[in-house]
């Protein structure tokens, strides 16, 4: 079924899959990172393109980072990390103010507000999808 605004094809074309889902051969090469979360009771690893939001590079995981709000206010998708944190982006002003309000400890990131932008992060999750 063709979706709105031919979505599908588009993240293909910006992914450099061609229509069945393989890499294209003259795509360009995207870099790619690996996101490894350490859940309650699980572990998972995948890959995602390079600068992802860390909240949707876990979403290629069978339990990905849940959140709440996708804009830093509510501190569901917090995480510790463990490993990699010289691969994230910088801590956002507003990203440190919901720590700080929900009582948080300030090494903690919210994965809906960092990027990963090389290399490989392992993170441990309080709440999974």
């Amino acid at each position: 079924m063709p979706t709105p605004f031919g979505i599908r094809r588009r993240i293909r074309r910006l992914m450099g899959w061609s229509a069945t889902g393989a890499p294209e051969a003259d795509a360009p090469k995207v870099e790619q990172i690996t996101l490894t979360v350490i859940g309650p009771k699980s572990e998972e690893q995948g890959q995602a393109p390079a600068g992802s939001p860390m909240v949707a590079a876990s979403g290629v995981l069978k339990r990905p980072i849940a959140s709440g709000c996708s804009d830093s206010t509510c501190a569901t998708c917090r995480v510790e990390v463990l490993e990699g944190a010289e691969n994230l982006s910088a801590q956002h002003p507003r990203e440190k103010a919901t720590l700080k309000q929900n009582g948080h400890p300030m090494t903690m990131r919210l994965a809906c507000m960092c990027t990963i932008d090389r290399g490989s992060v392992k993170v441990r999750a309080f709440e999974l999808m």
